[in-house]
C-alpha cells in the first residue's frame, strides 16, 4: 500500500507539470500486488515551426540597359555582305513587380515583371536607287575590300565588266515595346523569360537582298514593305548580382517576329532601386 501511495505522489507531482506542456493525452493501466491503478497523463509538445518558406508581396523598380549585336545570318544577310553587324540599344522599366520569397535563408525568390521602353535599332542598308542598269550582282567586304558591285556591259567588240564601290549606310530607328516577364532568383544568379510586343510606328521597305554575280540571274530581290504594327517578341535572360550590389550584369537574347532584323544577342545592366 506504501508503493501505491508512493506512485500517486509522484504522478501528482508530474502530473499537473505535464499539464503545462502537454497536448498529448496518454492513458494506461498497471498492477501493484495485485490492485489496477489507472494512470493519466497529458503532454504537449511545443515544436519549432520548421517552415523555412515566405510568401511576400512588394513593388519592383529597376532600370535596364542592354545592347545587341544582330545575327550574322546566311549569305544572304547583311552582316556577310558588309562585315559590319545591325547594332541595337535597348532601355526599359520595371514599372511594377510581384514577389514570392521561396527560401527566406537562400534568398531564393521569383518575379512577375512589368515592363516598359523602348528600342534604338541601327540596320546596315543600301539605296537601291544608285544600282546601275548594268549591275550583275554583289561581291561581299573583305578585310581589304568593301562592298563591290559587278556590272557587265554588252560591246559590238565584247563583254565588258567591271567592279564599282557599294556604298552602304545605316538607318536607324526608334520602337516603343511591352512585355510581361517572369524572373527566378537562384542566390547571386537569376534567369528570366519576358514575351511581349514592339510596335512599328512608321511603314518601311526593307533592305534589298543581294546575290553574287551571275549574267543569267537577278542581282538582287527588293526588300519586303512592311506596314506599321505590333511585332510580337520574346526575350531570354541570365543575369548575376553579387549581394548587397543594386547592379545586376546580364547575358540576354531577344526575337522579334515580323521583323526586318529577327535576331539579337546581347550583354546589359540593371539597376534595381
Amino acid at each position: 500500500m506504501r508503493l501505491v501511495l508512493q506512485l500517486l505522489f509522484v504522478f501528482g507531482i508530474f502530473g499537473p507539470s505535464s499539464t503545462c506542456i502537454g497536448g498529448l493525452i496518454l492513458r494506461d493501466t498497471i498492477v501493484i500486488d495485485g490492485l489496477v491503478v489507472d494512470v493519466e497523463a497529458e503532454v504537449r509538445f511545443d515544436s519549432i515551426s520548421t517552415d523555412l518558406s515566405k510568401r511576400d508581396a512588394v513593388v519592383q523598380f529597376a532600370t535596364t540597359v542592354n545592347g545587341f549585336l544582330g545575327r550574322g545570318g546566311p549569305p544572304t544577310g547583311w552582316r556577310y555582305w558588309s562585315r559590319s553587324p545591325d547594332v541595337n540599344m535597348q532601355v526599359f522599366a520595371e514599372v511594377f513587380g510581384f514577389s514570392s520569397r521561396i527560401h527566406k535563408r537562400r534568398r531564393h525568390k521569383w518575379r512577375v515583371h512589368l515592363d516598359g521602353g523602348f528600342m534604338v535599332t541601327s540596320l546596315v542598308s543600301i539605296d537601291t536607287s544608285t544600282f546601275p542598269d548594268s549591275l550583275i550582282g554583289f561581291l561581299p567586304a573583305t578585310a581589304d575590300d568593301p562592298l563591290r558591285m559587278v556590272t557587265s556591259q554588252q560591246f559590238d567588240i565584247g563583254t565588258e565588266t567591271d567592279t564599282l564601290e557599294a556604298i552602304w549606310n545605316r538607318r536607324a530607328g526608334i520602337t516603343p515595346f511591352g512585355a510581361v516577364g517572369l524572373d527566378v532568383v537562384l542566390g547571386d544568379w537569376h534567369c528570366g523569360f519576358t514575351a511581349g510586343a514592339r510596335y512599328r510606328t512608321r511603314s518601311s521597305e526593307d533592305r534589298p537582298i543581294l546575290y553574287r554575280p551571275s549574267l543569267d540571274g537577278v542581282a538582287f530581290d527588293p526588300g519586303l514593305q512592311r506596314n506599321k504594327g505590333l511585332e510580337p517578341m520574346i526575350q531570354a535572360t541570365i543575369g548575376y548580382q553579387k549581394k548587397g550590389s543594386p547592379l545586376t550584369f546580364q547575358l540576354t537574347g531577344l526575337w522579334i517576329a515580323r521583323a526586318e532584323q529577327n535576331q539579337w544577342w546581347g550583354i546589359g545592366v540593371k539597376y534595381n532601386t
